[in-house]
């Protein structure tokens, strides 16, 4: 405590000192009240990926779009190789990504590149990670359906994403995300 803030609370009477330290007590008792209702209903969760800026996120009220941030269980495409990865089938965890492309959107990944309404986007995966395990890649030309969303990051190169496991569906998606802070 610095000279300034001791002199201070030296200077305040007996019920202020009181009535300072019942405030910060109950900030503390509400916080601690809050903070693991808020992880148990996913309200705010961490990311640590570097496919989306790491940081906390909180659920929004906005419905899925392009250009929306959302979280959603691993795809059943992708489970295989998240449980050779790390001996956890991911049932219970989530991805973070940006919608791409929508209903009605014509994606292309027939190619080296994914297309999205004929516009090249980025190439596709490698067809093995970094340790050499087969990546699922996701091959198809067609028009998302009214519930499919294209999920896609560009911050890292290796990102995985709808390349890998293809479109996710809007009852796989359990919210959208908004950026709390990032660091």
């Amino acid at each position: 405590m610095s000279r300034m803030t001791f002199f201070r609370w030296r200077n305040l009477s007996h019920g202020d000192r009181r009535r300072r330290i019942l405030l910060r007590l109950g900030a503390i008792l509400i916080a601690l009240a809050i903070i693991p209702e808020l992880g148990t209903r996913r309200v705010l969760v961490i990311n640590t990926s570097p496919s989306v800026a790491p940081g906390l996120y909180v659920r929004s009220s906005d419905e899925p779009a392009v250009g929306k941030l959302v979280d959603f269980c691993i795809p059943p495409a992708a489970r295989d190789y998240v449980r050779g990865r790390t001996g956890n089938s991911g049932e219970n965890w989530y991805i973070l990504k940006p919608i791409l492309a929508g209903p009605g959107d014509r994606v292309d990944t027939t190619s080296e590149w994914l297309v999205i309404n004929g516009r090249r986007i980025a190439l596709m995966p490698p067809r093995t990670d970094g340790n050499g395990r087969p990546l699922p890649v996701w091959r198809e030309s067609r028009v998302l359906a009214g519930d499919e969303f294209v999920v896609f990051s560009n911050r890292i190169s290796n990102s995985f994403d709808s390349r890998c496991y293809g479109p996710i569906r809007r009852q796989q998606i359990e919210t959208v995300r908004e950026a709390l802070i990032t660091w």
